[in-house]
C-alpha cells in the first residue's frame, strides 16, 4: 500500500489506523539561525530548490525546504500573512526602540540574532495592563475584528490551483492569524492576567472574545476556499509547568478553544492545535473540546508523550515530539538518531502521529539535521520492526 501525501495525511489526523508511513511535520527554519545559514550553503539546497506555479492565477510557490525534508504536511497557503491589517507605533519611553502592535498591545524591539547577528524581532513587554490603554488603541484604530483584510480573495479556485500546485511535495493546512492566549498574556503581561482574573475577569472575557471572533471570521473564509486542515497557535505551557492552573484554563482559556474547534467540527474542517510547553493536564479538556491534533510536544519542557499516547492516542492525534531544544541541538548524530528512532516507536504505534521537531529549527547543528533526516526516513515505514 502506498498513499499519496494527502490521503496518509487524512488517515492520520482521523486516527484511521496505521498509515503506510508515519508522516512528516516541520515548522520551518528560523531564518535568522545558523540552521538556516548551513542549508543556505548546503549542496542540500542546490539539489532540492524548487518552484511550483498555481494556474489560477499563475502565482509561484518556493517549496525548497518542504521537498528537503519530504515533508507530508506543512502551514501554508495562497492567501498570505496579511489576513489582518497590520499597524504598529512607536512605544513609550521606557520601551526605547521598541513598537506596539495596535491589535494586541504587545511590544516588541529589533534586537540581533546572538549566534548569526542577524535581526530579529523580540517580545519586551505588553501595553494594555489597563482597559484604558485598550479602548485607547482601539477606539482609535479599530477592534482586531475591525481590522481584518478584506481585500484578500478566498477564492476556491485559487485553493483548488494551490493545492494542486504542492500536493506532489505535501498537503497544506492554513494558519489563523491570532493566538488569542498569547495575545492575552503577552499584550497585558502575565503579572496583570492574574490581577484581573481576580478582580476583573470580565475584562479578560472580553479580550479573548475579541480575539477568537477575528479567528472564527477567517475559518469561515476558508472554508468557504475550501480549506479542510486548520493550524493554530497558542502557547499554554512554560518548561515544567503550564502557564494557568487547571482552573483558570477552564474558566478563562478553554471556552475559547471550544468554539474554535467546534467551528471547525460544524465545516468538517479538522483542527491542529500548536503550544510549547508542559501542558499535558490540559490534553483531556482539548479532546473534549473537539481538538484533531496536538503539535509541539516539547521534551524538554517535561512533555510526556509515551503517556499521553498510552492514555488518549486512540482520542487525539500529536505532532512532533523530537527535542529542539535539547538532543537535536546539543547532543551528538548518534544521540539524535536513536532519539528520531525511539520517538518514532512510542508515537507512531497505531497510528495518530506525525514526526517532526518540536518547533522551528534555530541552531541545530547541521550534521545533527541531516542525521534527523536520515533517521526518519530509516525508521517511519509501517509496519514497525
Amino acid at each position: 500500500m502506498s498513499l499519496s501525501k494527502r490521503e496518509r495525511v487524512l488517515k492520520t489526523l482521523e486516527l484511521d489506523g496505521e498509515p503506510d508511513k508515519v508522516p512528516i511535520h516541520y515548522f520551518g527554519f528560523e531564518q535568522t539561525g545558523t540552521s538556516f545559514q548551513a542549508f543556505s550553503r548546503s549542496i542540500e539546497k542546490q539539489e532540492f530548490t524548487s518552484f511550483v506555479n498555481n494556474r489560477h492565477n499563475n502565482k509561484k510557490y518556493y517549496i525548497t525546504e518542504q521537498r528537503f525534508w519530504n515533508l507530508d504536511i506543512f502551514e501554508m497557503d495562497p492567501f498570505g500573512v496579511n489576513k489582518l491589517k497590520i499597524k504598529n507605533i512607536e512605544a513609550p519611553p521606557d520601551f526605547p526602540n521598541s513598537y506596539i502592535s495596535v491589535i494586541d498591545g504587545r511590544i516588541f524591539k529589533t534586537v540581533k540574532q546572538v549566534e548569526t547577528g542577524m535581526p530579529y524581532e523580540w517580545y519586551v513587554g505588553g501595553y494594555f495592563t489597563s482597559k484604558e490603554r485598550v479602548n485607547e488603541l482601539w477606539d482609535r484604530y479599530g477592534k482586531p475584528s475591525e481590522r481584518i483584510n478584506d481585500r484578500i480573495n478566498y477564492s476556491p479556485q485559487i485553493w483548488e490551483g494551490f493545492v494542486e500546485a504542492v500536493s506532489p511535495y505535501f498537503y497544506p493546512m492554513v494558519y489563523t492569524p491570532l493566538n488569542p492566549t498569547e495575545c492575552l498574556f503577552e499584550g497585558v503581561t502575565m503579572a496583570r492576567v492574574a490581577y484581573f482574573m481576580r478582580k476583573d475577569p470580565q475584562f479578560i472575557h472580553m479580550l479573548m472574545d475579541e480575539y477568537t471572533k477575528v479567528d472564527i471570521e477567517i475559518i469561515k473564509r476558508l472554508n468557504e476556499a475550501g480549506v479542510d486542515i486548520v493550524f493554530m497557535g497558542d502557547d499554554l505551557g512554560y518548561k515544567e509547568n503550564p502557564i494557568f492552573s487547571l482552573k483558570q484554563y477552564n474558566e478563562f482559556i478553554l471556552p475559547y478553544h471550544k468554539k474554535l474547534f467546534q467551528k471547525c467540527k460544524k465545516f468538517g474542517m479538522l483542527s491542529v492545535l500548536h503550544s510549547c510547553g508542559k501542558i499535558d493536564q490540559y490534553v483531556p479538556d482539548l479532546i473534549k473540546a473537539g481538538l484533531n491534533c496536538l503539535q509541539a510536544l516539547e521534551v524538554t519542557a517535561g512533555v510526556d508523550l509515551k503517556n499521553l499516547k498510552k492514555h488518549y492516542g486512540d482520542k487525539i492525534c500529536f505532532m512532533g515530539g523530537l527535542d529542539s531544544s535539547g538532543i537535536l541541538t546539543f547532543g551528538t548524530p548518534e544521540q539524535v538518531f536513536e532519539h528520531v528512532k525511539n520517538t518514532l516507536k512510542i508515537g507512531g504505534k497505531g497510528g495518530g502521529y506525525f514526526v517532526g521537531p518540536s518547533h522551528d529549527i534555530l541552531n541545530i547543528p547541521w550534521e545533527n539535521i541531516l542525521a534527523m533526516r536520515s533517521a526518519i526516513e530509516k525508521y517511519r515505514d509501517y509496519p514497525f520492526n
